[in-house]
């Protein structure tokens, strides 16, 4: 299991992804899309006893570190978490695809098969020190087909506004398997974390959105959400 080790998402699909599968998981800064993948890689890894890489441009490790621990989250020893924040001041034209591609073939060459799952964390931060133009969307398209090559399990974090129909910034959306949109809903005065299903190929779902919580280990699928 890779997306069913979210308690309660077992009710949200029937099965799992198989690799190669590429996810994006979506939405609006705060709605704990940083929580959903490391709960998500880290219950995997500790189950099956696979390698898996997590990459992040913006945060720094101690700080996606600290995040974990105030949600309950711990990462296990075969999760190898990197940053480029280090890379982001000393090389600012930097092809950040490129060199993500570089560090997957050095795991993949390490540990072979045992490499299954990886997140990139996020799409947004790549974007945001580029230009969204064809030549990147053409990027975007041979790094998707890099991946799938790879055999990999892979969660893809992006940013997405607020809004029903919030657009992704490129072509990423048309290129995924599937697509979860996590989202902040206000409710009866309060302030409500919600996850939806919009795109799974090849495995059952809803499409209802979810109230999510924070559980004793991460994030925990409450429950339908209606209006």
């Amino acid at each position: 299991m890779l997306l069913n080790g979210i308690e309660g998402m077992d009710r949200v699909m029937t099965g799992d992804v198989r690799s190669p599968y590429i996810t994006l998981v979506t939405g609006p800064p705060g709605a704990m899309k940083t929580g959903f993948a490391l709960t998500i890689m880290s219950n995997h890894l500790s189950r099956t006893g696979e390698f898996g890489l997590y990459c992040t441009i913006e945060e720094t490790v101690e700080s996606l570190l600290r995040g974990a621990e105030s949600l309950g989250i711990h990462p296990p020893h075969n999760l190898q978490i990197t940053d480029f924040t280090e890379l982001r001041r000393e090389n600012s034209g930097m092809d950040y695809l490129k060199f993500t591609r570089r560090m997957i073939e050095h795991f993949k060459q390490q540990h072979g098969e045992r490499f299954t799952t990886f997140v990139l964390d996020s799409l947004g931060a790549i974007y945001s020190l580029t230009t969204v133009n064809e030549s990147m969307r053409n990027k975007m398209f041979e790094f998707f087909d890099f991946l799938r090559q790879q055999k990999l399990n892979v969660i893809i974090l992006t940013e997405r506004q607020y809004g029903e129909y919030a657009e992704l910034q490129g072509n990423e959306g048309f290129l995924a398997d599937g697509i979860i949109k996590m989202g902040v809903d206000r409710r009866n005065g309060q302030i409500v974390r919600t996850m939806q299903v919009e795109k799974l190929r090849h495995v059952r779902h809803s499409m209802e959105k979810q109230a999510i919580d924070v559980g004793p280990h991460g994030p925990i699928i409450l429950g339908p959400l209606f209006d």
